[in-house]
């Protein structure tokens, strides 16, 4: 270990129970028992590479670099000790930030640890809980809840748990937890909080989120951490919810936030990783930089985490994290608004984001990413009919090849060859191009969405699922990817799980009135479907949808079908493109069902790039049944290179 550093460290206490009385009643045997206690410690410390700092009397004060390392440890330490001769030993510990210097080990973590210590009984092993948390799905380290307990000096209540051994004595009252909120938690999951912008400009707001993604880009490089998307955390912006909360919204061990100032060329950046269970500060740091320093600062946080967290990095990810992007900080500057509007996904910000990127290439045309972000927007526009695919996927696959001549172990720009490939209907490589996109780069939400709805048109419904699964891990507040699983949920027979999560659709927007009109709207139709039409009734009373409830009541779907013929009259007034197949969709979900089938035809005789999610069973298409479906999805299976 360094001679002065800062790192996340196990702590762990040892001491003799009853030792000065033993002194007085035999101290040729206490001295034999304390002679045992150091030699045992110093046997098994070197076998699990733990670090003696020092020996008090009759105690001991370790160091790990792992709780794995610290739990197995007193284990062994106790199972020896109940051999005879027998030594009374308890042991406590705790784990976080400490600082490592001459030798001596500081912090309250080694304060915490002692007074856990002082609390366990002869042959007990009592952690706090973080070490807990850290060992959860660990074989062989089982654990029961204690009690909490306010420690001197400590502000905040512990938790402390017992480690179960052969021979101790279970604390009474103690219980084990069934604590999914913890025991599914990855010790090394991390959600990057939204940096604050302090800059007095609050045009600077774009600054301050592109760095916010950027390091969640740099710590998804490294393998061992699993990050959550920027989608997700970006609803966490200015939010009145505390860490711990945050922590179990998003199913993490570790939270980062911090904020930005931008003056000019000058910017100061605060960052500091904590404990989403115990709100422990585990690291921050400043950085007072100029703005053309920012790629390095962004590596120096991503390698300041992986040190504190006693992450190993690999030499390919210590060579991405080195990787620069542009030289060009303005295009830098182009391309991360663009990559802001992207995720809107409406065509007007669509195309917004095009121009910002079309300027960033023109100003660094060895810029690998912007020019797959360009192609992105192509290739959003296409899918989802905002566009002539034709041009759309022409333009998509110019900018698609420029963006792999320079960069093509990008993870980015496989995920975007796999979506051209899988809109020109070459599946066999779109699936093939997906899995090497999340190999490069897991924390790709799209590209779990993409690979997920491939593999429910081909019917690989349990995959399918996995696959929504993994994409919810890092993004799991991403709406649009529920909605999908939903409906992958629906066609694989799972009603109520379908239901639970539309509900916590409806919940989750409890703030926005529109939103929740829409997912109560989701939930009517997802009841209707399931012949639960009591129940379907109520919720679009609820979303004051009045067509659904006309056609519930009546069978008169004559208001949705105006809806929809009001939309693309305004289009077409508009000479805007329309889309056969999107168009046939919004009809489908209008009950209009024979013009619906007229534009599922056309869509097929154009080739339109997301026809295949026709081969996708819809549980919100009113009056159209499978066999309706037949014969143009069978024309679609033979447009596909499975």
């Amino acid at each position: 270990m360094a001679e002065h550093s800062h790192q996340l460290a196990a702590v762990l206490f040892a001491d003799i129970v009853g030792y000065t009385a033993m002194m007085q009643e035999d101290e040729n045997a206490a001295i034999e028992k304390i002679t045992r206690f150091r030699h045992v410690i110093d046997i098994i410390a070197d076998e699990l590479e733990g670090k003696i700092i020092q020996y008090y009397g009759d105690g001991c004060l370790l160091l790990f670099s792992s709780a794995t390392d610290a739990v197995e440890f007193a284990k062994l330490l106790q199972t020896d000790f109940n051999e005879e001769p027998q030594v009374p030993v308890r042991i406590g510990i705790h784990m976080g930030d400490v600082l490592v210097s001459g030798g001596n080990v500081f912090g309250d973590v080694v304060n915490i640890a002692s007074r856990i210590q002082a609390l366990s009984p002869a042959g007990g092993i009592y952690i706090s809980e973080m070490v807990y948390r850290n060992i959860a799905n660990k074989k062989g380290m089982d654990s029961v809840y204690v009690k909490e307990e306010y420690l001197k000096n400590v502000k905040v209540p512990i938790r402390i748990y017992q480690v179960l051994t052969e021979n101790a004595p279970v604390a009474a009252g103690a219980f084990a937890l069934d604590e999914p909120d913890f025991r599914s938690i990855d010790e090394n999951s991390i959600a990057v909080l939204p940096f604050t912008n302090l800059s007095s400009d609050k045009e600077q707001e774009y600054f301050s989120d592109g760095l916010t993604e950027d390091i969640i880009t740099q710590l998804s490089k490294i393998k061992s951490f699993k990050v959550i998307s920027r989608t997700s955390v970006m609803q966490y912006k200015k939010t009145p919810k505390s860490i711990r909360e945050i922590g179990k919204d998003l199913g993490v061990a570790l939270i980062v936030e911090g904020s930005v100032q931008r003056a000019g060329e000058q910017v100061r950046i605060t960052a500091q990783l904590i404990d989403a269970t115990s709100d422990e500060h585990l690291w921050s740091e400043s950085y007072d930089r100029s703005v053309s320093d920012i790629f390095s600062i962004q590596r120096e946080v991503a390698l300041a985490i992986a040190s504190v967290l006693n992450t190993k990095l690999t030499r390919k990810e210590t060579q991405q994290l080195d990787h620069i992007p542009t030289v060009n900080l303005q295009a830098y500057d182009f391309y991360m608004r663009g990559k802001f509007l992207v995720e809107k996904r409406n065509k007007p910000d669509l195309l917004v984001a095009r121009d910002l990127f079309q300027q960033a290439v023109a100003k660094d045309k060895s810029f690998a990413d912007a020019y797959a972000g360009l192609a992105t927007t192509y290739l959003l526009a296409s899918f989802r009919g905002y566009e002539d695919p034709v041009r759309m996927l022409w333009l998509a696959k110019k900018n698609i090849d420029t963006a792999l001549a320079l960069d093509p172990s990008s993870g980015e720009i496989q995920a975007t060859l796999g979506y051209w490939y899988h809109q020109t209907f070459d599946w066999h490589a779109a699936e093939i191009t997906y899995r090497r996109a999340i190999s490069l780069n897991t924390n790709q939400t799209n590209v779990y969405l993409w690979l997920a709805i491939l593999l429910e048109a081909k019917e690989e419904k349990d995959e399918a699922l996995k696959i929504y699964d993994l994409g919810a891990d890092v993004n799991p507040m991403w709406d649009y990817l529920t909605e999908n699983k939903i409906r992958a949920l629906v066609n694989n027979n799972q009603p109520d799980e379908a239901i639970r999560l539309q509900k916590s659709l409806v919940e989750k927007a409890a703030i926005d009135p529109a939103l929740q009109k829409k997912h109560n709207r989701g939930l009517s139709r997802l009841y209707w479907f399931l012949n639960k039409k009591d129940d379907a009734l109520q919720a679009a009373e609820t979303a004051r949808d009045k067509a659904l409830v006309k056609f519930y009541l009546e069978n008169d779907n004559s208001l949705l079908e105006k809806e929809v013929d009001k939309q693309y009259e305004e289009l077409k007034n508009k000479s805007e493109y329309i889309s056969q197949l999107w168009m046939g969709i919004d009809y489908a979900k209008a009950g209009a069902r024979d013009k619906a089938l007229d534009c599922f035809n056309n869509a097929v005789a154009l080739k339109e790039a997301a026809v295949s999610l026709l081969l996708i069973r819809h549980y919100d298409f009113l009056n159209i049944k499978y066999l309706s479906m037949a014969l143009i999805t069978r024309k679609i299976k033979q447009l596909i290179n499975f």
